[in-house]
């Protein structure tokens, strides 16, 4: 059992280093090739998640729990980390979706935690400015 435990928690911990390593990369883009980096990206956080931000963009709330209730919370945080990332250079549709997206998984992981978090608090009032 606690061998078990260690193999997911060793798995959380790889996935959280990978979506920092990922956040990192989106936060280096430049406008001019971005649209290639966000490609990149995407391509590996499907590889990684089985579904792409944009996929989880177009979701209705009840689809997007439905989708991220089984995650860990801090690689939840991490997705949202991303989305701010990207969503600095993304402008229209997307934009807005995303940050929608990163605000209902906020949402969630508040509603679902039994601390308050002072970090997720921070991120949903950074992309609440985004509607301002």
């Amino acid at each position: 059992m606690q061998e078990e435990k260690d193999l997911v928690k060793r798995e959380i911990q790889r996935l959280i280093l990978f979506l920092s390593k990922i956040i990192g990369n989106a936060t280096k883009l430049k406008t001019n090739d971005f649209e290639q980096g966000f490609k990149n990206i995407e391509s590996d956080v499907e590889s990684e998640f089985g579904f792409s931000l944009r996929e989880i963009s177009e979701m209705n709330e009840t689809a997007l729990i439905k989708k991220i209730e089984g995650l860990n919370s801090e690689l939840l945080v991490k997705v949202v980390e991303l989305i701010i990332a990207l969503a600095h250079n993304l402008q229209g549709d997307l934009e807005y979706k995303l940050v929608k997206t990163g605000i209902t998984i906020l949402d969630f992981l508040d509603n679902n935690s039994k601390t308050y978090s002072l970090k997720r608090n921070r991120l949903k009032k950074s992309l609440q400015q985004w509607y301002l």
